[in-house]
C-alpha cells in the first residue's frame, strides 16, 4: 500500500515569521498536530505540538516568538508513491508523528501516526467482527465499498 492511499491532503502551513500563537491557533482550529513551514512555495520546516510544548517550557512568549525559532528545519518527507511500511518504519525510528508528503518537490499533504493507526484498526476490527470508525465522510454504520 502506498502513502497516496492514506495521506491527508489538507495541510496547515505558515511562514517562518509567524508567531507561535498563530501556529497554535491554526492547529487548534483545524485540529492539526503540526504545521508545515513554507517560504516562497518551498517546504523549509515543520512545527509540531511537541515544539510548542518545548517553547512553553523554555518560558518563551508565544505571541512574540516566531515559528522559525522552534521549527525543525529541512524536515524528512514522504513521497506520494512510497510504500507505507517504509514510511511507518522511518516515522517510528525517528520518533516522528507527522511527515510532510511531497510530490515533485511540492508539499501536497501530511501523513500522521493517526493515519497509520486508523488503517491498522480497520482490518483488526473486521477480524473481531466489530465495527471500526467509519472512513472519513461515511456515517457510522455505513459500509465501505
Amino acid at each position: 500500500m502506498k502513502v497516496r492511499s492514506i495521506f491527508n491532503p489538507t495541510v496547515a502551513w505558515l511562514g517562518p515569521g509567524a508567531s507561535l500563537s498563530d501556529a497554535a491557533s491554526l492547529m487548534r482550529v483545524g485540529g492539526f498536530g503540526s504545521v508545515a513551514v513554507c517560504e516562497a512555495d518551498r517546504l523549509i520546516g515543520i512545527l509540531t505540538e511537541t515544539d510548542l510544548v518545548r517553547a512553553i517550557a523554555d518560558r518563551r512568549e508565544p505571541s512574540s516568538t516566531t515559528v522559525r525559532d522552534y521549527m525543525s528545519r529541512d524536515p524528512v518527507t514522504a513521497d506520494l508513491n512510497e510504500d507505507l511500511i517504509e514510511v511507518a518504519e522511518r516515522m517510528a525510528s525517528n520518533g516522528f508523528r507527522h511527515l510532510p508528503v511531497v510530490e515533485h518537490g511540492r508539499l501536497i499533504g501530511m501523513v500522521s501516526a493517526r493515519n497509520l493507526l486508523q488503517l491498522e484498526a480497520r482490518p483488526a476490527a473486521r477480524r473481531r467482527g466489530t465495527s471500526a470508525a467509519p472512513a472519513p465522510g461515511l456515517p457510522p454504520g455505513a459500509a465501505e465499498t
